[in-house]
């Protein structure tokens, strides 16, 4: 039984445990979460400016994506690798505050092999499940062994990673070899994984970059899905066609562009204290575009774990100042964020209007902001 110590300073000797009933194992203990989360909860509160800690509905656009970056890099970075083996991830609420959640990880043991699920342990308790337009979320094993023998990831992040890789991701579905996929871009290339599908659960049976697809094709029309909390779906209305997408994806597997290797950038942004980095996050949203009048706004307008996020109608003369500075620092830095702001004002005009062809957007939740990923960089 899986027995580790727990890694905070706002709970020492402390030892995580699995909780195992029948042939199903919860880790961590269900019993342990609501101590767990307090402990890392007050860890990633505790070092932010007040102003941000204290996020809750009624904040403007602005603070709830300053809240959300920093969720992103606490729970996508610096926690990515933990010691206790402790899954972090960052979801919103009901009213777009990003919340610390733990992704309770478990483990069903089958005939025909394990099956992974995860659900997600927050302030008030478990969210509602995640669904994937209208039905439940499963692994095979083989998923989670595949992500890791064929995705550069850093030791020990393998599953916060791929985490993010489905959960933060914008979904189409292609025909892949002799079945179906669903795709994703991730770290410049595309991941696709199959499944097999029942009347309420989509089953991943495996992980496959451009190397393992024997074809891609085009599909008309485009299939996109939706993450969604809790069992009730519908399908958005008027919702443009990811064509542009899809064939974005299929020169990418003509093309067999390989994966980008982060890992290198990670491990030093990984090693900077939180209580430096959380000073910092405002900064580097600033510098992203973003200021009073940005705005954010559920995907597809659906609650789930996705967001999208628009910047404001006119530059913020603070950020234009701290992306002069930075960018005077680190040059090559000037294309990468004119890019990230080109797509995503490209695709979304409006958080008000339609979210044009998903998955061409630079927000991507599991990705963290390019001018956070600088080792080093302080854009002070």
């Amino acid at each position: 039984m899986k027995h580790l110590p727990f890694q905070s300073n706002y709970r020492q000797e402390f030892a995580v445990v699995e909780q195992k009933i029948g042939n199903v194992t919860f880790y961590p203990h269900t019993d342990q979460l609501p101590q767990l989360h307090r402990a890392l909860n007050l860890e990633f509160l505790g070092a932010l400016p007040g102003r941000i800690a204290r996020v809750d509905k009624r904040a403007d656009g602005f603070h709830k994506i300053i809240l959300r970056r920093a969720g992103l890099m606490y729970c996508a970075n610096l926690n990515a690798a933990r010691a206790d083996k402790v899954r972090l991830y960052a979801l919103p609420d009901a009213d777009l505050v990003t919340r610390l959640t733990i992704a309770q990880q478990i483990t069903e043991s089958t005939p025909l092999g394990r099956v992974q699920r995860f659900r997600f342990y927050g302030p008030e308790g478990f969210f509602p499940e995640i669904r994937l337009s209208g039905k439940r979320i499963a692994f095979a094993d083989h998923v989670l062994q595949r992500f890791t023998e064929r995705v550069p990831n850093r030791v020990g992040a393998d599953i916060t990673n791929l985490l993010l890789a489905f959960y933060g991701n914008n979904l189409i579905g292609l025909p892949v070899g002799p079945g179906r996929a669903f795709v994703l871009k991730y770290n410049d290339s595309i991941l696709a994984f199959t499944y097999k599908e029942t009347a309420d659960e989509y089953f991943l049976t495996t992980c496959l970059t451009v190397n393992e697809m024997s074809s891609l094709r085009e599909e008309r029309p485009v299939r996109a899905y939706n993450f969604h909390y809790g069992e009730s779906f519908t399908e958005p209305a008027n919702r443009p066609e990811s064509v542009g997408t899809m064939q974005d994806y299929i020169e990418i597997w003509r093309r067999r562009t390989p994966l980008t290797d982060t890992t290198a950038k990670r491990n030093a942004t990984a090693k900077q204290p939180w209580s430096w980095l959380a000073q910092r996050v405002r900064d580097i949203v600033m510098i992203e575009g973003h200021g009073h009048g940005s705005e954010i706004a559920f995907m597809d307008f659906i609650p789930g774990p996705r967001l999208m996020e628009a910047f404001p109608p006119d530059p913020f003369p603070e950020g234009e100042k701290l992306r002069a500075r930075f960018v005077e620092k680190n040059s090559e830095m000037d294309a990468i964020l004119a890019k990230r702001r080109a797509g995503e004002i490209g695709s979304v005009p409006a958080v008000g209007g339609a979210s044009g062809d998903r998955g061409a957007r630079g927000d991507v939740a599991g990705e963290q902001p390019e001018a956070g990923r600088e080792a080093g960089a302080d854009p002070v």
